[in-house]
């Protein structure tokens, strides 16, 4: 899903024209777009990004003529798809600047929430807008196979996005149950699976759920304190699984060399965790 800045900056442009029926809320999303467009471009920090985001929505906000920023997220979690893996700390230096951003106080003096969460320091969801429309592609097993494996880079780019926003943010709630949905999908063997070739699509998330949040996942293993339901498949016995099955994987002749190598690599670096302590 390789894409320039400029591509980007022009097709969510269009996009706007296009869908955007409201004056004023056109205008502020252009705003935002070019906001993204100076962070994307290194002309604009993620706290000055943050800022200056804020300053476009907040006053509709306060008077209630703004009806929500759903759309924001979903506009931030799609860049993550093609901009995650190349543009990886500045989105997340702009995604923890958001958060820490003072609370909106309506003309009524009430905190201002958009679906039941404050804005912005409780946003954003993570079992809705990001899923849906970062880490949640379409798959469909009747898809032409070229379609379907087109997806690949797109769900590497916003993994890698994740992870690394989860680790640095410390959401460790939050990569539980994402890095464990990642890892379960490598397990079951790839020659029986409806789509030829999954490993392209599943293997390098998983990979890079280890590389970037290794050490989380094996304290999550090992030393965790809390009996939440998100912690519950963090087991020592499922460490040893899924590196175990990296290191079968990197000995598999079925799959290419790319994702030979990257299995290889989250084996070893899931054995160097384990020698640490």
């Amino acid at each position: 899903m390789s894409t320039t800045i400029s591509t980007w900056v022009e097709k969510e442009r269009q996009s706007i024209e296009k869908w955007s029926k409201d004056p004023v809320g056109k205008e502020e999303s252009h705003l935002v777009i070019s906001a993204l467009e100076s962070l994307l471009n290194g002309q604009l920090s993620g706290s000055a990004t943050a800022t200056r985001i804020n300053e476009i929505l907040v006053p509709r906000l306060i008077y209630g003529t703004r009806a929500d920023v759903g759309g924001l997220w979903g506009k931030l979690a799609g860049m993550t798809r093609y901009f995650g893996a190349t543009h990886t700390q500045q989105l997340v230096d702009l995604h923890i600047a958001i958060k820490n951003l003072p609370d909106i106080i309506n003309n009524a003096g009430h905190v201002v929430t958009y679906g039941g969460k404050v804005i912005w320091r409780q946003m954003p969801d993570w079992g809705w807008i990001f899923f849906e429309h970062g880490l949640d592609l379409d798959l469909q097993s009747e898809d032409p196979y070229d379609e379907w494996h087109a997806q690949a880079p797109g769900k590497l780019a916003a993994t890698i996005f994740t992870a690394t926003l989860m680790v640095q943010s410390k959401d460790f709630r939050s990569l539980a149950i994402y890095a464990c949905d990642a890892l379960k999908e490598i397990l079951e063997p790839f020659d029986d699976r409806e789509m030829a070739d999954e490993w392209k699509m599943y293997i390098p998330p998983a990979a890079a759920w280890v590389g970037i949040g290794g050490e989380v996942l094996y304290d999550l293993c090992f030393k965790k304190t809390s009996e939440e339901t998100e912690f519950a498949r963090f087991t020592p016995e499922s460490w040893g699984v899924w590196r175990d099955r990296f290191a079968a994987l990197a000995d598999d002749k079925e799959i290419d060399e790319r994702c030979q190598g990257l299995s290889r690599t989250a084996a070893e670096e899931m054995k160097r965790i384990e020698q640490r302590v």
